[in-house]
C-alpha cells in the first residue's frame, strides 16, 4: 500500500458515507436529510453540500497526517503512518498530502483497487 491507494481508500469512504447519508434515515444525519428534504430542498443542493463538507474533512484530515495542516488544537504536526508491510504512507513529506488531492480532486476517480 502506497499514500495513493490510502489517499483512494479514503476517498472511497467518503463516497460510501455520502451515499448512506443520502439513502437512509437510520443515521441522525440521515434524518436530518429527510427533514431538509421535506422542506422543500432538492436532492441535488442536498448532495453537494454534504459531499463538499464530506470531501472537505477527509481531506483536510489527510493534510494533518501529513503534517501540511493542524488538526485540531493539536496544530501542524508530522506523523509517520505506515501500511501493514511497513511501507510509509505518511512522514511529514508531502507525499500523502499530493495522494490526498489527486484522490479527492484529481481528474480520474479510480477506486482504491485501481
Amino acid at each position: 500500500m502506497d499514500a495513493l491507494l490510502f489517499a483512494k481508500a479514503a476517498r472511497e469512504e467518503k463516497d460510501a458515507m455520502l451515499e448512506n447519508y443520502l439513502s437512509s434515515t437510520d443515521s441522525m444525519a440521515g434524518e436530518q436529510i429527510a427533514k431538509l428534504k421535506a422542506a422543500g430542498a432538492s436532492d441535488e443542493l442536498i448532495r453537494e453540500v454534504f459531499d463538499s463538507v464530506l470531501t472537505d474533512c477527509f481531506y483536510n484530515i489527510l493534510l494533518g497526517i501529513d503534517g501540511q495542516m493542524p488538526i485540531g488544537s493539536l496544530g501542524e504536526r508530522s506523523y509517520r503512518l505506515l501500511a501493514p508491510d511497513s511501507t510509509v504512507i505518511a512522514n511529514a513529506s508531502g507525499t500523502l498530502a499530493e495522494a490526498a488531492y489527486e484522490a479527492f480532486y484529481g481528474e480520474g476517480e479510480e477506486t482504491a483497487e485501481g
